[in-house]
């Protein structure tokens, strides 16, 4: 496996627009960049070039308001999905006309949205109806409820990032699982049917003690009997997934983003690739990330003098040998 890097775009961002910490990448079919930016709880637009275009709603309770943008999702060249945390909704933005489209309501925490065909999906833990997450065949139409709360938020990784990460491809619906050590693959009904173990051998170990000095000496999130943590799942071409997992260390009392790998796997089972360091900046922060195909873009947020640096690096990603 490798990552072959073919072009780097500053973001152009300025004085009233500027990223304070990004929390979320996505890129258009076009090849747009939105971030949503944790401080200002705005959503931001640049062109593929990386030129500042708008900001997207602001900070409130209205209709065109977000509480607190989290994760993005292009539906289509004049959609973007985007996840509010706190309102528990998922917004579908028109970009033309600068104005909220439709609101859908969700139960819980969430994943960012998932499209497949007309589908969307997301993962919300609904305790009230026992279902992990939901499914709009089309966004004007009532949802439908799938699968089973403990069948997804069985493990406690989970509440790392508050959210599951989950990918939809074909009639199959997959989502990390178990100890944080598989892929679940489930029906479109988002009833388990198979799993794809997470190899790792090739990354690095975390100290055992690594929550105890946050957690009074009891380990909130069992990472200590693993190597590292799942948190974003892709789907690639070829029928194989990359999953991107994280090692930490514990520093002065806090916990300290160490670095972030790829893993490439395919549910063949007959080979895995070997583990890829996402390349990064600042080893104090978790990279983001986004997929147009085999197109790997990281958004790298780093202080270079007195200018805080928001740089996109695209990567092929050469999977030959997997």
């Amino acid at each position: 496996m490798t990552l072959t890097p073919f072009a780097t775009v500053r973001l152009k961002d300025r004085d009233t627009a500027y990223i304070g910490k990004p929390n979320a990448l996505a890129v258009s079919p076009r090849g747009e960049f939105f971030v949503t930016d944790i401080p200002s709880r705005r959503v931001l637009r640049f062109d593929a070039t990386g030129r500042f275009v708008e900001t997207i709603g602001r900070h409130g309770g209205g209709p065109n308001e977000f509480e607190a943008p989290y994760l993005l999702t292009p539906l289509d060249d004049s959609t973007l999905a985007i996840v509010d945390l706190l309102r528990r909704q998922v917004v579908l933005w028109d970009l033309p006309s600068r104005r909220a489209r439709t609101r859908l309501a969700l139960p819980g925490l969430t994943s960012g949205v998932v499209q497949s065909g007309d589908a969307l999906y997301v993962s919300a833990a609904d305790v009230e109806h026992g279902t992990a997450g939901i499914r709009w065949r089309a966004p004007g139409l009532e949802p439908e409820r799938l699968g089973r709360v403990m069948d997804v938020y069985r493990d406690l990784f989970w509440s790392i990032w508050g959210t599951v990460s989950v990918a939809v491809s074909g009639d199959s619906i997959l989502y990390f699982g178990g100890r944080s050590e598989y892929v679940i693959i489930a029906d479109s009904q988002w009833q388990p049917r198979d799993s794809l173990s997470i190899p790792r051998a090739a990354r690095r170990g975390i100290p055992r003690e690594i929550d105890y000095t946050v957690g009074n000496g009891r380990n909130i999130y069992d990472v200590g009997n693993q190597l590292s943590t799942p948190f974003g799942l892709r789907i690639l071409s070829g029928n194989r997934y990359a999953v991107f997992h994280l090692d930490a260390s514990v520093v002065d009392n806090r916990i300290i983003i160490g670095r972030v790998f790829m893993t490439v796997v395919s549910p063949m089972r007959a080979s895995r690739c070997v583990d890829l360091l996402v390349p990064a900046h600042d080893s104090t922060a978790i990279p983001r990330v986004a997929f147009v195909a085999d197109t790997l873009f990281v958004l790298d947020h780093f202080v270079a003098g007195d200018s805080a640096i928001g740089e996109i690096s695209k990567y092929h990603i050469g999977t030959d040998r997997c």
